[in-house]
């Protein structure tokens, strides 16, 4: 049963005034074939207040493909009213026209069933289109009366549907084409496509009436052209049928129980849609009363036009549920209608059946994933430990997992996938996010407390980045799809969670060992890089939680761990929200942080830890998180204005300022191998947004390119340059120094991209610099 389709029709009843809410389950697969199958399916569409209860709909950007579409459609219909009305002059253009016409409708519609992954997009084309061919049908008889008065008044009716009969017969032969084109491709998806768009060719209505009230009134124009039939004798009909329904619900106590069985209150009335029911026109026919005074010829009619309104009702609602979009050039999405002032959530990717693809399956998400520490060694400790122990960590799991479901529920964090020793969960905002870490590992360190099985650790990442949705295949017998996400963001996370540094020499020695390889041997031949990779920071390792990126620059988490795309949305939500910061000053660092509404903590505190090179990405900038009670620290308000993004900057780089000789001396050292003894500095105003960059890297003037090349943008040139803009040749002078710290810092372990001196000197507002022993303005 298409739950979903009924919760999406119950809520709509002003739309649908010619279905039973009480008996949609029933109703909705006697109408169509499969409904969960052949009907999009309408999904929530968030406001840019995402804390707002959503709407339920189709997000659908009025393009200009839409607009040319309306246009020929127009176009085709004004000359194609004047040959219907005999005028020869007309008879050649019409056929431009529809040729024109047919030939972009089959092409929209192709691209929108080619693009049917991860919804219906080409049965929401046809509802979509279905708006401006109703429209303009029922502006026919006026188009007519402005050619010729006396055919308004005797043919417009039957012009009407002549003109629907023509385009109706074209469509159908041209999407059956399409279909057995695009068979070999879609592998059955053509098949769904096609039926859904003859479903709708047959109902008439939907694509010639924009609404049909409960008097039925429009129905006038079908009655007349199309179905050639007097439809004041149908009114008076179904009238008086319903007046009879009426009586016996005042005179007969068991037909009045049975009204109150199809969840209607007899004591209002009769409503139209009950009136429409086939389960209802059986029990009232078979009234003997009512028998007797309806013909068969009648009650077939008036069973094949409520089957005919209630396919219209349900159609017609899901049409409503399109919610026309505008996108601004600053790249908001808002509704088409400018008076509501609506604005939708960035994340709103409107269906544009203009684009490839329609929609780009890429979306932006706060990401989280937790990873339980040593998970796979714990569970062959508790398989050895017997059954009993077996089963109690097994029961311990299931508390774990159901009060972390409590969690991110209450945090509003949406479960992606179970990684058997983690999980991914996914939000749309960054707090939501930050709260839900910390309320996780602090129950973690409640069950350890406890006497969890799995105590080795928890590790926690989160990120802000984007993911391609990957749509799979779910239980055989249903058409619905489980949506994966895959790509770079869950790379991401997945690299943060595990911290992937040493354990790729451990499992290289494990490997070795398993395959008969002799454990001294391995051990002597690995020991060269032992000094390197157990570098340790004891200080850290006293605390339940931690992380740090060690002197080799490999990240170590066993805590909570961070993107700096998530701290730069996390600041800006802050700053948004008025939350005052604090400088927390802790035994072993200084953290930046805020008030915290988690029981028994009292702040949630970030540090910039710094920049690690994970597998298969380039280099990341990772803050750590961490919760501290009132008591166990030194707090102080940061300065009003100041940012959370800004602060974290201010003290990562005035802690490396303060450095220790000795490590400072193991930099230099390390650097010096670096060939960079000259950079080049090009500033210039960026043509994407309008801010100020610069390029930094290394000129080669034998091939005119800029080899090594790290571009910054305005933040960075303040905050990790320390130069003001406009920049100068004095600044330069000054900052030298951290000028190439900065870029070696940069350019280390990192493949750099080499930028043809061409695109450097196209580039609007450019200065160039020669960084060396002096500053050269160029």
């Amino acid at each position: 049963m298409p739950r979903h389709l009924v919760a999406y029709l119950v809520q709509k009843p002003e739309q649908s005034p010619f279905l039973l809410a009480s008996d949609l389950p029933r109703l909705l697969p006697a109408i169509f074939p499969r409904p969960e199958w052949l009907l999009p399916r309408p999904y929530k569409i968030y406001f840019q207040d995402e804390g707002a209860p959503p709407v339920t709909g189709f997000p659908v950007l009025h393009s200009e493909v839409l607009r040319d579409l309306d246009t020929k459609l127009d176009r085709w219909l004004a000359d194609e009213v004047k040959w219907q009305l005999k005028m020869e002059d007309a008879r050649e253009r019409a056929r431009n026209a529809f040729s024109q016409y047919v030939s972009m409708v089959v092409k929209v519609a192709e691209n929108a069933m080619l693009s049917n992954l991860l919804a219906d997009y080409h049965a929401v084309f046809w509802l979509a289109h279905s708006f401006d061919l109703s429209r303009h049908f029922i502006n026919l008889p006026k188009r007519i009366s402005l050619v010729d008065t006396q055919a308004a008044k005797n043919q417009a009716d039957a012009i009407k549907y002549r003109i629907y009969s023509k385009w109706a017969a074209e469509m159908r032969e041209q999407m059956t084409r399409l279909a057995a084109r695009l068979a070999p491709i879609l592998d059955g998806e053509e098949e769904r496509g096609l039926k859904f768009f003859r479903m709708i060719q047959d109902n008439v209505l939907i694509l010639t009436e924009e609404f049909v009230s409960p008097d039925l009134r429009e129905l006038r124009p079908f009655f007349n052209g199309y179905l050639h039939r007097d439809f004041f004798a149908f009114r008076d009909m179904f009238e008086r049928i319903t007046g009879q329904a009426v009586d016996l619900v005042k005179r007969d106590v068991t037909f009045h129980g049975l009204v109150g069985l199809f969840g209607v209150n007899a004591e209002q009335g009769i409503p139209v849609a009950l009136m429409l029911d086939q389960k209802f026109q059986e029990v009232l026919f078979s009234q003997p009363s009512v028998e007797v005074r309806i013909s068969r010829e009648e009650r077939e009619q008036l069973r094949s036009l409520s089957r005919r309104l209630q396919e219209y009702s349900v159609l017609n609602a899901l049409r409503r549920g399109i919610t026309w979009m505008a996108q601004l050039p600053n790249g908001d999405t808002v509704a088409l209608d400018r008076r509501t002032g609506v604005v939708y959530s960035r994340a709103t990717r409107p269906i544009d059946f203009g684009r490839p693809g329609v929609v780009d399956p890429m979306v932006y998400r706060f990401g989280l994933m937790y990873d339980i520490s040593a998970f796979s060694q714990t569970l062959g400790d508790v398989a050895r430990s017997g059954r009993k122990g077996e089963f109690s960590a097994y029961r311990q799991m299931l508390l774990f997992q159901k009060k972390l479901a409590t969690i991110t529920d209450r945090h509003v964090l949406q479960f992606e996938k179970f990684l058997g020793d983690g999980a991914f969960y996914t939000t749309r905002r960054a707090l939501r996010l930050v709260m839900a870490a910390v309320e996780i590992q602090r129950f973690y360190s409640e069950m350890r407390r406890k006497g969890f099985a799995f105590n080795k650790g928890l590790r926690v990442a989160l990120n802000y980045g984007y993911y391609r949705l990957l749509p799979l295949k779910g239980t055989p017998d249903s058409p619905e799809h489980v949506i994966e996400f895959y790509g770079p963001g869950v790379v991401e996370l997945s690299r943060l969670t595990t911290g992937k540094a040493t354990k790729e020499v451990e499992e290289i020695q494990a490997f070795l060992v398993a395959h008969g390889y002799d454990t001294n041997e391995v051990s002597r031949f690995f020991a060269p890089l032992a000094t390197g990779a157990d570098m340790v920071d004891k200080e850290m390792h006293q605390r339940e939680f931690y992380a740090y990126v060690n002197a080799n620059g490999h990240l170590v988490n066993e805590g909570i761990v961070s993107s700096m795309s998530l701290v730069s949305e996390l600041s800006g939500e802050l700053a948004a929200d008025g939350q005052q910061l604090h400088r927390i000053q802790t035994p072993w660092s200084t953290y930046i942080g805020f008030s915290a509404p988690i029981e028994e903590a009292d702040f949630v505190g970030i540090k910039l830890i710094g920049r690690v090179q994970l597998k298969g990405l380039g280099k990341v900038e990772v803050a750590e998180l961490a919760s501290f009670n009132r008591a166990d620290v030194t707090h102080t308000r940061a300065d009003d204005g100041e940012t959370l993004f800004s602060l974290l900057r201010q003290e990562f780089h005035q802690s490396t300022m303060t450095r220790t000789d000795d490590e400072l001396v193991a930099r230099s050292t390390r650097e010096s191998r670096l060939p960079a003894q000259q950079i080049l500095v090009c500033t210039f105003r960026d043509p994407l947004n309008g801010d100020v960059a610069i390029y930094l890297g290394e000129w080669d003037p034998a091939m005119d390119s800029l080899r090594n090349a790290v571009k910054l943008g305005e933040s960075d040139i303040e905050t990790r340059l320390g130069l003001s803009l406009p920049i100068t040749t004095d600044q330069l002078g000054q900052q030298r120094a951290r000028l190439l710290e900065s870029y070696i810092d940069e350019a280390r372990d990192s493949y750099l991209p080499s930028i043809p001196m061409d695109s450097v000197r196209a580039l609007p507002d450019l200065r160039l610099f020669l960084v060396g022993d002096t500053v050269e303005l160029l």
